[in-house]
């Protein structure tokens, strides 16, 4: 008995097809599977509401962990208790990109909010050199790392 992959992170939207929109058109991300409602028995037993009503999406980048984008119809959620990074139970998915400090930008004009500006650390691999936090529009955050190249025969992520 073993984990075999890490299959996907979810985040809680208020709307949908706005969280899609996000993902795919501001991001670059595709749709590996397009919004779907999910009723009945078996979901209200997975999340554990009786009469459970949800939409679904997933997003990603094609390499086998994706970003699952929920929208509960039934039971209507309302919103965040806190968008602190720094509480317990807080959670962000992290995504190596090419230049964070372009991403920042892009990010920035775009209207999203964004920590930083990125500053870079003289570290060596595994460790970002840039990062920023950033959220989607519904306050669930993001992470843009920058880091060197992977060396021959680590074992780091």
């Amino acid at each position: 008995m073993r984990i075999q992959a890490l299959y996907h992170t979810g985040f809680i939207v208020a709307d949908l097809e706005r969280s899609v929109a996000f993902y795919r058109d501001l991001l670059g991300m595709c749709v590996e599977r397009p919004p779907t409602e999910i009723v009945g028995e078996w979901i209200s037993g997975v999340v554990g509401y009786q009469g459970a009503r949800i939409k679904s999406a997933f997003v990603g980048i094609g390499d086998g962990h994706s970003i699952e984008l929920i929208q509960y119809l039934t039971p209507y959620p309302g919103p965040s208790a806190g968008a602190d990074r720094n509480r317990i139970g807080a959670a962000h998915a992290g995504m190596l990109v090419d230049d964070v400090r372009a991403w920042y930008d892009r990010l920035r004009a775009a209207g999203v909010t964004v920590t930083g500006p990125p500053m870079l650390r003289d570290v060596a691999f595994p460790w970002a050199r840039y990062a920023i936090y950033f959220q989607d529009p519904d306050g669930n955050w993001l992470e843009f790392a920058e880091r060197g190249p992977k060396p021959a025969g680590s074992l780091a992520n």
